[in-house]
């Protein structure tokens, strides 16, 4: 007798760490209807209910925690065989490297890290996702990402990590701005408007401990999804923010922004490689940790 197909205990497995249904479609980039349609195949082959409905939310029944736990297991599996066949061919690497990024490692440390790499294994197509830490540690956790690069390690149990790079972070303000290019005293810069990154960043705690630190008498604190977002927001005089240098470096040149000193000066921040402990990595993967660790900063 057959058993379930690995495609229906992927889709399983990405219904239960997306939370439902609709979210694992948009994951997989598969139709609602069809991951609908796998999970009552997959329950059908074992003849009993995986998930259930509890207050509008889907949980895992009793079989279905048994199941998860097996199938997780299976994947892992089944991608260490393909690492292990893959390593035995010992020709050019191919397959797909999906790797995930937050927002700050991802505008500058990352992008430079993946120019190099796919440029030693051009036959490697790349699945990047860039999203703050929690999103990003969550897609690691989901197996929906190999590989995840982060500011700061934001790591917790099942994760190992590694520095391979830091971060200089500078403050910045409009090029208008009265202050913009010297040193500012905090006193100076009363009733500011400073932006800060979304809940879920770890750039966000960074920001705010900097913050208090500065004590910048009536701030207000305003919050902008995602680094880009808020150099746009800068430039366009709604505040002062402190971001990575790398990551302001185009409208710095340009002149829409300008650095602004305060002291106590950003520290530099270190960027760290995260894997989930004790998963064997495909080779694309263990191609790119290979890179990255000759590239780590001492």
């Amino acid at each position: 007798m057959s058993g379930p197909s690995l495609q229906r205990l992927r889709v399983f497995v990405t219904i239960v760490d997306a939370g439902g249904v609709t979210a694992a479609a948009r994951t997989l980039g598969l139709a609602q209807s069809s991951v609908s349609a796998h999970l009552r195949q997959l329950e059908a082959e074992l003849g009993t209910r995986l998930l259930a409905r509890d207050t509008g939310r889907l949980r895992t029944t009793p079989a279905g925690d048994t199941m998860l736990e097996h199938a997780r297991r299976l994947l892992d599996l089944y991608a260490e065989a393909v690492a292990g066949v893959q390593e035995l061919g010992h020709g050019p690497v191919g397959g797909t490297l999906a790797i995930g990024g937050t927002a700050t490692a991802g505008e500058g440390v990352l992008p430079r890290l993946l120019t190099e790499y796919t440029r030693l294994h051009p036959l490697v197509d790349v699945d990047l996702r860039i999203d703050n830490t929690t999103e990003t540690l969550r897609r690691l956790d989901a197996g929906d990402i190999g590989i995840a690069v982060t500011a700061d390690d934001g790591v917790g149990p099942g994760h190992e990590s590694v520095v391979v790079a830091s971060e200089t972070q500078i403050v910045v303000a409009a090029a208008d701005h009265p202050l913009a290019g010297g040193t500012a005293d905090p006193a100076a810069l009363r009733g500011s408007t400073v932006l800060v990154r979304e809940r879920g960043s770890t750039t966000r705690a960074y920001q705010l401990d900097l913050l208090e630190r500065w004590g910048i008498p009536g701030t207000r604190v305003w919050t902008v999804g995602g680094t880009a977002a808020i150099v746009h927001a800068v430039a366009a005089g709604l505040g002062i923010a402190c971001v990575p240098r790398g990551a302001a470096d185009d409208a710095l040149r340009l002149g829409r922004i300008a650095e602004l000193g305060l002291a106590p000066a950003p520290a530099t921040r270190p960027v760290h490689l995260v894997l989930r402990t004790g998963r064997v990595l495909t080779r694309p993967e263990s191609e790119f940790v290979t890179l990255a660790r000759e590239r780590t900063t001492p």
